[in-house]
């Protein structure tokens, strides 16, 4: 499994806060990034994606807090996040779709309900289908009509009857932080 050199978060907190704006109660938006070279959590107020991504809401275990989504590259990493992810509840996961997958003129932004993996059993050829609120979309060579094994990487439902796990150490209060980050503590 790949692993993305960094792992996104994004977080509104208010302006006032960190700098003075005349006349404004305006919220900003902080894209948090983790640095696996410096191994620390750094801010920035723009990041660019490239390919579908995953976008999961998240809510704070600890402190209830629901303004952030992590945002996360691909279905196996989406995987990975949902069954390790502590402190966290996670509500709703979209699919990001750019217009190479969806095959419309913009990019769309369409909730998961489920992703699935096939394997071909009498040929070397392999498929993911993703199913969101508005279409399914298929990337792989595998014809879905022949013998095929599946894996089931995502399901909504399976995401309602998920128990959010919670983190044995406590946090440092500290900005700026992650609140389910994917590297180890």
């Amino acid at each position: 499994m790949r692993h993305p050199k960094y792992c996104y978060s994004i977080y509104s907190l208010p302006l006032q806060q960190y700098w003075t704006l005349s006349g404004t109660t305006s919220e900003r938006s902080v894209i948090f990034l983790f640095d696996r070279k410096h191994k620390e959590v750094r801010t920035w107020t723009h990041c660019e994606i490239e390919g579908l991504c995953f976008i999961a809401t998240i809510t704070s275990m600890r402190t209830g807090q629901q303004n952030r989504a992590a945002v996360v590259e691909c279905a196996y990493e989406l995987r990975h996040y949902l069954l390790t992810a502590e402190d966290v509840v996670v509500r709703h996961v979209h699919m990001m779709c750019p217009p190479s997958i969806s095959g419309r003129s913009a990019w769309a932004l369409e909730e998961l309900e489920s992703i699935v993996a096939f394997t071909g059993v009498d040929v070397d050829q392999s498929a993911v289908l993703y199913r969101t609120s508005v279409a399914s979309y298929k990337l792989g060579e595998l014809d879905l009509r022949k013998r095929k094994r599946s894996r089931i990487l995502f399901s909504a439902s399976h995401l309602e009857q998920d128990l959010p796990k919670i983190s044995d150490t406590l946090s440092e209060d500290t900005y700026p932080q992650m609140l389910a980050p994917l590297w180890v503590r």
